[in-house]
Formats: structure tokens, C-alpha cells, sequence
């Protein structure tokens, strides 16, 4: 009598191919338009006649989205994911349209913040449209979240170049422009391929859930923070820090009472691994976006290359990046997390001598391509040593929360390196070749200094734990 073969679960539970393309085709738009502006900050700044905004077209976007991921992951949970997706959709159409016709800067900065607010909504919603489908049908979600992981992936790769082009054909205002067909594109592939929310409780009594006072508090804090750092140099506002300090006090006080907080103190107290590693990604990260939004301004005004160049010349950035995910992601399993991180900050601090020494005005420009090869290689080791240690040291039902953490902690990182880049990088055209070459060698130098601490930390760390398992 034969015996029936019983199919794999891998080959007969995936989701949909479908829903996971539908969900991706959305959540590309925050890597795009975190990406696609390194390119053009110097074109608007021409354009409106200062530089004094540049850090903040960077820094109000991860401001927002810093508040907009974990916030848009609690709506999802109430009102239903598929309806937080399609909002934060109808967000990123209302600051497209209205980007291009920012009468100053300053305008321009807020619709940045706007569309970091939007933009931060697919990735939770889309997280949670998968748990409940896969819930629903018994189904694996390795496929679908592999599909979000490598459309995010491409995004980055490719975003720098893309931007370049765009400016180029339709100048920097066509970065906004970009965005409408890839909404229109979403929503069709959303509303077609996703199931529609059950009905939810009304948004009232549904929003008493939502931590505002804790967003608003935090957001106040890093503003402010940023608004002191960006003085440095200057004439310094120190009447900042106490008042950022009270308001940092007062966040501390109110996430420690909320019921549903907006940062989970109690979480990172608790378990220390998910605090070092939020903060480790946040150090990390300053150093990735110092690279990410640096260098091409220093390649446009330091070296004269326009914005199609100066993105071209970032692709090996982004490419090697997920040429160095993969290979990291292989060797995982026989290295481990603090392994991965081993090589990743030690290459950090290697190609940031590099760039240090060789990169300059008069530097040829395969010699830039080389250094920026070989600054992907960090990108793909740090950031998947990361996750792993996050995922081993995070208890499995806060594992959702641990994520939202390190998500802040990246962008709060991301909004951060603004403050370096402007302090390191001219942004005026007039200035002479030897602050054009400081300018790129203090790049170099913040990546080793980063570098350096990251790997001493964590070769502490490994020693701490080889003595506690003895």
C-alpha cells in the first residue's frame, strides 16, 4: 500500500505571492524618499538661496518617522491595518503635491515631516496585514517578509542614482513628483490584493490607546537636542540643555506610567540586550547616514559633479550593502551575531582611514568608487549582527515592541548624523580646496572614531559573556 506524501509546509503555506508584492510596492516609498534627496539637498539650497535648512530636509523626515513607525504599528492594531496602510498612502500624495510649490524652505521642511509621517505607516501596517493573513490561512510568512526586506533593499540601491536622474530630467522638484505613480500603483495593488479590515472600534475611544503626550514629548526632546548640536561652533544656545533635560525627565516620567507608552522604558530596563542594541544601532546608523547624505554633497560642491554623477558614484554604496546582507546572512549560522559585527566595525574604521587618506579634490575618481565599494561591506554586517542579537536577547512576546525600539533608534540615528554632516561638509560653493578636502577627511575621521568605540564595546561585551558562561 503506498504511502500519500504529505506537501511541505514551505511549498504549501506561503502567503501569496501577490499580497507580499502589493505590501512591498509600498513600503519602498520610505527608503525612497529617505534616499532620493541625498542627492538633491544641494540643488535646493540653491534654489532657496541657504544652506541653514539642509540638516533639517534630512532630520524632520526620520523626526517623523521615528514617531510614525511604532505609532502606525498601534493603529494598525485599532483600526485596522489595510485602512493605516491606505492613510499613510493618501499622506504621501497630499506632501507630494504640495512639496514642489514650498514657497520657502522652511515650508519645505515641514512638507518633509509630513511625508515621513506618511511614509512611515506601510512598513507596521504591512507587518501586521501579514501576521493576521498568515494567522488566518496557517501559513509562513518567510516568503512575504522576505519579499518587503528585499524591496526595501532595492529601493536603497538604487534610490541615489534614481534621484540623480530625476534631477537632472525634472530638477529637484521632480523627487516629489516621483512619488505619484508609485501611490497610485500601491493603492491599486492594495486595494486589489488585500483583504479589507473587520470593522473597528470607534476613534475616539480607540485613540485614548495611542501614547500622543509620549510622541510629543519625544519629539520636542530631539528637536531641540538637534537645535543645540547644530549651534556648536556658533553661538551656542545652552539655555537648551536644561530645558531639554526637563523634557526628557517629563518623557522618562510619563512612559513609565502610560499604559500603552510610546517608548517601553519598562522593556529596556528590563532587558538590558534590547537597550545595547537599540543604541548600538543608533550609533551605527550615524554613521551609515553621515556616509549617506555626506558624500554627495561633498561630491556635488567639493569636487563640481552633478547630481546624476554624484548619485552614481553612491550606487557601489548601496549595491554592496546587499551584496555584503547576503553573504552575512550565510555565514550567520557558523559565526554568530558578535562575530558579524566584529568584521562589520572593524571594516567601518578600515574604510574610513581609507577615505580619510585618499579622498581629496584632485582624488581620481575609481579610487572614490573603490572607497565607497568598500564602505557597503559595514552596511550588511552591522545591520544583520544587529537583528540577531536583538532577536536572541528579546523575549518572544515583546519581540514586536523590541523591533518598534530599534526602529526609533535608527531613525533617531539617521536624524542625528544631519547634525555631523553639517558640521563637517560645506555646503558653499566658495569654499577653497583645503575645506573641501577637510571636509571629506572629517567624514573619514567619524567613521573610525564610530568605528573604534563600536568595536571596543562590543569586544567587551563577548568578554563579559565568555566569563558568565564559564
Amino acid at each position: 500500500m503506498g504511502v500519500t506524501e504529505t506537501p511541505t509546509p514551505a511549498a504549501a503555506t506561503q502567503l501569496p505571492r501577490s499580497l507580499a508584492w502589493a505590501l512591498g510596492s509600498g513600503t519602498i516609498l520610505q527608503g525612497l524618499n529617505s534616499a532620493v534627496i541625498a542627492v538633491a539637498l544641494i540643488p535646493i539650497a540653491e534654489h532657496y538661496g541657504t544652506s541653514a535648512a539642509i540638516p533639517w530636509l534630512v532630520s524632520g523626515l526620520y523626526i517623523a518617522a521615528a514617531v510614525g513607525s511604532p505609532t502606525g504599528g498601534r493603529l494598525a492594531d485599532l483600526f485596522g491595518p489595510r485602512r493605516v496602510y491606505q492613510v499613510g498612502l493618501l499622506i504621501i500624495v497630499i506632501a507630494s503635491l504640495l512639496g514642489p510649490f514650498a514657497p520657502s524652505a522652511e515650508w519645505l521642511v515641514a512638507d518633509r515631516v509630513l511625508l515621513g509621517l506618511g511614509t512611515s505607516l506601510q512598513f507596521p501596517a504591512a507587518m501586521a496585514i501579514i501576521r493576521r493573513e498568515a494567522d488566518r490561512r496557517g501559513s509562513t510568512v518567510s516568503g512575504a517578509i522576505g519579499v518587503i526586506a528585499l524591496c526595501g533593499q532595492t529601493s536603497a540601491a538604487l534610490s541615489p542614482t534614481l534621484g540623480g536622474v530625476i534631477v537632472v530630467l525634472a530638477g529637484w522638484q521632480g523627487i516629489f513628483w516621483a512619488n505619484l505613480p508609485l501611490v497610485a500603483s500601491s493603492a491599486f495593488w492594495v486595494w486589489r490584493a488585500v483583504p479589507a479590515d473587520p470593522p473597528r472600534p470607534r476613534p475616539r475611544a480607540a485613540l485614548r490607546q495611542v501614547d500622543l503626550p509620549g510622541a510629543a514629548l519625544f519629539v520636542a526632546a530631539l528637536a531641540l537636542a538637534m537645535f543645540m548640536l547644530l549651534s556648536l561652533g556658533q553661538r551656542l544656545r545652552w539655555w537648551l540643555l536644561p530645558v531639554c533635560g526637563l523634557l526628557v525627565v517629563l518623557l522618562v516620567l510619563r512612559e513609565r506610567r502610560a499604559t500603552t507608552p510610546f517608548l517601553d522604558l519598562r522593556l529596556l530596563a528590563e532587558h538590558p540586550r534590547i537597550l545595547s542594541t537599540c543604541l548600538r544601532g543608533m550609533v551605527t546608523f550615524i554613521a551609515f547616514y553621515t556616509v549617506f547624505y555626506g558624500l554627495p554633497q561633498w561630491l556635488e560642491v567639493g569636487r563640481g559633479l552633478g547630481p546624476a554623477e554624484a548619485g552614481l558614484l553612491m550606487f557601489p554604496v548601496f549595491g554592496v550593502g546587499v551584496l555584503s546582507t547576503v553573504l552575512a546572512t550565510r555565514l550567520s549560522s557558523r559565526w554568530g551575531p558578535h562575530r558579524l559585527l566584529l568584521l562589520g566595525n572593524s571594516a567601518l574604521i578600515v574604510t574610513g582611514l581609507l577615505l580619510t587618506l585618499i579622498a581629496g579634490p584632485d582624488t581620481h575618481l575609481l579610487l572614490l568608487v573603490l572607497a565607497n565599494a568598500l564602505l557597503g561591506i559595514p552596511t550588511g554586517f552591522n545591520n544583520l549582527g544587529n537583528q540577531l542579537v536583538l532577536h536572541e536577547g528579546s523575549p518572544a512576546q515583546a519581540a514586536g515592541s523590541a523591533s518598534g525600539l530599534y526602529r526609533t533608534a535608527q531613525y533617531i540615528g539617521a536624524a542625528l548624523s544631519a547634525v555631523l554632516v553639517a558640521h563637517v561638509v560645506p555646503t558653499d560653493t566658495s569654499a577653497g580646496s583645503a575645506a573641501m578636502a577637510d571636509g571629506v577627511a572629517g567624514i573619514g575621521i567619524c567613521l573610525m572614531v564610530i568605528g573604534t568605540v563600536l568595536l571596543l564595546a562590543g569586544l567587551v561585551t563577548s568578554r563579559r559573556r565568555r566569563r558568565a558562561n564559564r
